[in-house]
């Protein structure tokens, strides 16, 4: 079913890179954000290095709406090289969060409900995004921010993105964004931020331990939970 889909006309712009004015409003965005991250809220990544190469998929907890901006600067690329999974619910339902944000951010939509049909649109969009210069997917297996700070139970959304897709998950740990722009949040708090990226998970090995098919999912999943807690164990 998914080698046959195709993606929905409507997201063509996951296919290539910025055109026109968005080429101006992506590199504003970087902009803003590379001033962010080195004089406001200055901050500093930790694991680079183990970082696969592209495609993959940055896996990290979230509290702020400044987090994909975050990843995109501990990723040491082109901020056009990053495509951000989001509600499509709060991003593309909305005209004005569509028209601006999600061609300028590379948008990728994702239903809230589990529903077969939903899950294809998802990878597919992932899939064509990906395809294109080996760009790589932020995600957040939360599903929304916390409200404190704390992270919440994992869902299998990103594990079967990965198993699909044989994308490495990168677990990430952030710590500061909280602080600097919560939810509900109405101005940057200049504080410190950091960036711990962990060791990439190869979706890939859990198929070859376990030929159940979808029971993958969870080993995944509980594989990416282990890792990003003991990240904030460790460092945060």
């Amino acid at each position: 079913m998914l080698e046959r889909a195709e993606l929905d006309s409507d997201y063509n712009y996951l296919k290539c890179g910025p055109r026109g004015s968005t080429v101006f409003w992506h590199k504003c965005f970087e902009l803003f954000c590379r001033c962010l991250f080195n004089l406001w809220c200055p901050t500093k990544v930790v694991g680079r290095e183990n970082l696969p190469s592209a495609p993959f998929i940055f896996c990290s907890n979230h509290c702020s709406h400044i987090d994909s901006g975050v990843l995109m600067y501990a990723g040491g690329e082109d901020f056009d090289q990053y495509g951000m999974v989001a509600a499509k619910d709060y991003f593309f339902d909305n005209k004005s969060r569509y028209n601006f944000l999600s061609r300028m951010m590379n948008l990728i939509p994702a239903d809230r409900d589990a529903s077969r049909q939903s899950v294809v649109k998802l990878m597919v969009a992932c899939r064509e995004f990906t395809k294109y210069k080996n760009r790589c997917i932020i995600a957040y297996p939360e599903g929304t921010r916390s409200e404190t700070g704390e992270m919440g139970p994992m869902k299998k959304g990103v594990a079967m993105i990965a198993a699909e897709l044989n994308l490495p998950i990168v677990p990430v740990y952030i710590n500061g964004t909280y602080r600097t722009f919560p939810k509900g949040g109405s101005f940057f708090k200049p504080t410190r931020i950091r960036v711990y990226i962990g060791e990439a998970i190869d979706p890939h090995r859990f198929a070859e331990e376990n030929t159940a098919g979808r029971s993958n999912y969870g080993a995944i999943t509980s594989e990416m939970e282990k890792r990003l807690h003991k990240l904030k164990e460790t460092y945060g």
